[in-house]
């Protein structure tokens, strides 16, 4: 429990000598007014005896304010309501992490992983992964928060970010909407595009298939309905299969739709191997192939949320899909390339996407 006084100095130093609860526990707390205001919601601040509603309240001399900062749930909690055999299951997960310092750690999802955890999930989840190795965020309301950032659909690999501090769970979000922060994908198609391109369409949940989305035409001058959001990805060749037949991508997301890049490639009549939702079919005329969706979120770059510095991840490609390209990937790389992974470094995928300055 902290208390703190009001004090006609607080007043004077405020605007107009106005001064708001918020504002005044802001700067003598050091926290933000988002995290004064679950403060407020958990009912952890009084003012002179009695429980705090208002973010605004306007303060007065000698007010009188209690702060109860709420104890960290223990792990060891979450972790008995848990069979023993599960919490074996979720330690034994291999996750490769990139980076970790006090605010954030970047992880190489693997693929068949689902992010969060559902009735219906009755796999390992990565959530219960974080829980169980103390990846845990404590909002100051004392709710479980795992600082997850952005999702990968759970046949998808790659590069994902998670906020271990409450600074970087503030910030990084926003960097995200600003594409401060943003993210490279690669991805094996079933036909080659006929060149670089972009796409940028209206997509929401399509209506002959809840399970996905779908490019919707909104006229000019119509408002988008609810659940419909304007999105846009950029889409670079970077090598075609020996046999012709397939081709390696890059892909930019502008935006962070759910199934952003498959619905546009199905947009483009290409398709994801591996993605039957939404329409890739194996063929004998081709490499057949049967395996997991085909999809890496590669790059990863941020602005650190505490030192300012910026920073690129490289997620490296898993065994599945490393072993694919490598198979079907070794004869005519462009720019003079003498094997793919030399196409694959981060300098080189950057530039690739210079085309559309």
């Amino acid at each position: 429990m902290r208390e703190l006084i009001v004090t006609e100095l607080d007043l004077n130093n405020s605007n107009n000598g106005k001064l708001r609860l918020d504002s005044f526990l802001s700067s003598q707390l050091q926290m933000s007014k988002n995290q004064i205001q679950l403060l407020i919601q958990a009912n952890n601040i009084t003012l002179n005896g009695l429980p705090c509603i208002k973010n605004g309240t306007l303060l007065k001399p000698n007010d009188k304010i209690h702060i109860n900062l709420p104890k960290p749930h223990s792990l060891d909690s979450n972790a008995q309501n848990m069979s023993l055999s599960l919490q074996n299951l979720y330690k034994n997960l291999s996750i490769d992490i990139l980076h970790e310092d006090d605010d954030i750690l970047i992880l190489n999802k693997p693929p068949n992983l689902v992010i969060h955890d559902a009735p219906s999930v009755k796999d390992p989840t990565l959530t219960q992964w974080l829980k169980l190795h103390s990846h845990i965020l404590h909002t100051l309301s004392g709710e479980e928060r795992y600082g997850i950032i952005h999702r990968l659909d759970k046949q998808t690999s790659g590069v994902l970010c998670i906020a271990k501090s409450l600074l970087a769970y503030e910030i990084l979000p926003n960097q995200l909407k600003s594409r401060q922060m943003g993210r490279y994908y690669l991805a094996i198609i079933d036909t080659p595009l006929k060149q670089n391109l972009q796409v940028q369409c209206f997509m929401g949940r399509c209506p002959t298939n809840r399970l996905k989305m779908s490019k919707i035409h909104i006229d000019e001058n119509e408002n988008p309905p609810q659940g419909v959001r304007d999105s846009k990805s950029s889409f670079v060749k970077l090598a075609t299969s020996n046999d012709g037949t397939l081709e390696l991508i890059a892909i930019k997301l502008h935006t962070g739709r759910t199934h952003q890049i498959r619905t546009h490639l199905e947009s483009l009549s290409r398709h994801i191997l591996g993605d039957t939702l939404y329409g890739y079919k194996p063929s004998a005329k081709s490499v057949f192939y049967e395996g997991r969706i085909l999809l890496h979120a590669y790059i990863l770059y941020l602005t650190h949320p505490k030192n300012g510095q910026n920073y690129t991840f490289k997620a490296p490609i898993l065994l599945d899909m490393l072993e694919f390209i490598q198979n079907h990937f070794t004869k005519e790389l462009p720019n003079g390339c003498k094997n793919v992974m030399e196409l694959l470094e981060v300098d080189s995928i950057t530039r690739a996407f210079e085309c559309f300055s």
